[in-house]
């Protein structure tokens, strides 16, 4: 047998350090095939160019298998997911994604989305929640969606706590939709979310940065909205809300910009308004606000006020916000006064609205912190999730003419386990074995005479895998 080991020491070594792809498919290729047979943990490059609807039903993937463009986002697809789990779309175009009837596991990141997204886990979509779906980094702009669609450039629809999470995109660029809509329990919206530029116009229906429908205990935090028509539309009721650490910069039209009617228990703290109108009333027939905190939070020519057929909050505090005009003024322990902004008067940033350490409301908060969002006075903003540190020191020794031991050593004691991936010459990588934290070597007794073998092995959790 013709072992070169300065060559598998090489390849191996490489493939652990730098993430690759393990299949490389071009437009015509059936995608959710490849998906489907490609081993757990697997990345798959699509060159550009279009790859049409793909289908992923009834399958799932752990470690999670990537889809991805080989280069940019030239890659352009539309994807149903039906009861499939484990599968991640990263850097494509994405003319249009529903997930539904037990699709769980998915991450959406850093994609280009031209249509509409849809996660239904309701009555007629499953059933079904804590899917753990994340939409982080993404743009979903200028976007319109069809006449009997849902009007969410992003709808959730579920009856069950959801277990998604929608972080770090740019929602803008006009278009005839909400930038998302929900009739879901349990929708976690930022941190790090960018609304703008979502106008309603002559549009006929809703055209929203956040609209509520039947929805409850949203968390809607971190994020920055400016040049809206509507910020948050909750226009029916509510419960158990949570709008924190937000900044809402001026508006696109002087209207009530965030409209909160019927609500039954919400938290508003830590927010800056900059002339904003909060207006809170409740339609007739429904049951008024009740129950809310509003606390900690920076108004700059910004009024909160009662509007509609019931005009009461019965059972709501207002304390320690901050207001630039006594005539605004609420509650207990308010300041009046201008607060003095890192960014100046009119900062163009979610950050630049952090205050000077000489300013009104710094280290005023009833929490101790800043008034406004409080990741600048006390809390950062969440950390990004930590990787799996990649197993190092990979070599292979020959056993027998037809084995060879291939051996790793840890880097980590948060893995499950340890996959290891094998191709043969020059075709494509398949999942060779998988094997527990604790074990680390495997044994190949099925390799053949002078064919060249190279070894990936990668560290898994539930949820993603090392490079």
């Amino acid at each position: 047998m013709k072992w070169i080991l300065s060559v598998f020491s090489f390849l191996m070594m490489a493939e652990i350090s730098h993430a690759a792809c393990d299949q490389t498919l071009s437009p015509g290729a059936n995608v959710a095939s490849a998906v489907s047979s490609a081993p757990a943990g697997a990345t798959i490059c699509l060159n550009a160019g279009s790859y049409g609807n793909v289908q992923f039903t009834n399958f799932s993937k752990s470690p999670r298998v990537t889809v991805q463009s080989v280069s940019g986002r030239t890659a352009t697809l539309s994807a149903n997911y039906y009861n499939a789990s484990g599968i991640d779309l990263k850097s494509l175009t994405i003319s249009g994604l529903d997930i539904r009837n037990g699709s769980r596991n998915i991450t959406a990141q850093g994609n280009t989305f031209t249509g509409q997204t849809v996660i239904n886990m309701g009555s007629n979509g499953g059933n079904y929640g804590d899917a753990n779906i994340l939409l982080d980094g993404n743009t979903f702009d200028g976007i319109s969606v069809c006449t009997n669609c849902y009007e969410g450039r992003v709808e959730v629809i579920s009856s069950l706590p959801c277990g998604v999470t929608i972080s770090n995109n740019h929602f803008g660029g006009a278009g005839e939709s909400d930038g998302i809509q929900m009739s879901a329990k349990g929708l976690k919206i930022g941190p790090g979310n960018v609304f703008e530029g979502i106008i309603q116009g002559n549009y006929g229906r809703h055209v929203d940065a956040i609209q509520g429908v039947g929805q409850s205990g949203t968390i809607i935090t971190g994020n920055y909205f400016f040049n809206n028509t509507i910020n948050i539309g909750f226009y029916d009721g509510g419960s158990s809300e949570q709008i924190t650490h937000n900044v809402f910069g001026p508006p696109r039209d002087n209207l009530q910009n965030l409209q909160l009617g019927g609500i039954q228990g919400m938290i508003m703290a830590h927010n800056t308004f900059r002339n904003t109108i909060i207006a809170h009333g409740t339609k007739s027939g429904d049951t008024a606000n009740s129950g809310w905190t509003v606390r900690d939070n920076i108004f700059v020519n910004s009024d909160l006020i009662n509007s509609g057929d019931q005009l009461q909050c019965n059972n709501c505090v207002y304390n320690s916000n901050l207001f630039d005009a006594s005539s605004s003024s609420r509650g207990t322990n308010a300041l009046i006064g201008s607060p003095t902004f890192v960014g100046g008067s009119a900062p163009s940033t979610w950050a630049g609205y952090q205050l000077t350490s000489s300013s009104l409301g710094y280290r005023a908060a009833s929490d101790g912190l800043d008034l406004g969002p409080s990741s600048f006075g006390g809390t950062p903003p969440p950390p990004p999730p930590v990787s799996l540190a990649a197993p190092t020191n990979l070599r292979v020794v020959s056993l027998a003419y037809n084995q060879v031991k291939v051996q790793w050593d840890s880097s980590s004691s948060s893995q499950s386990g340890f996959i290891v991936n094998r191709k043969a010459g020059s075709g494509s990588y398949a999942q060779a074995a998988s094997v527990s934290s604790s074990t680390l070597s495997y044994t190949d007794a099925a390799v053949a005479a002078s064919t060249q073998y190279c070894y990936q092995v990668k560290a898994y959790d539930s949820s993603s895998q090392s490079a």
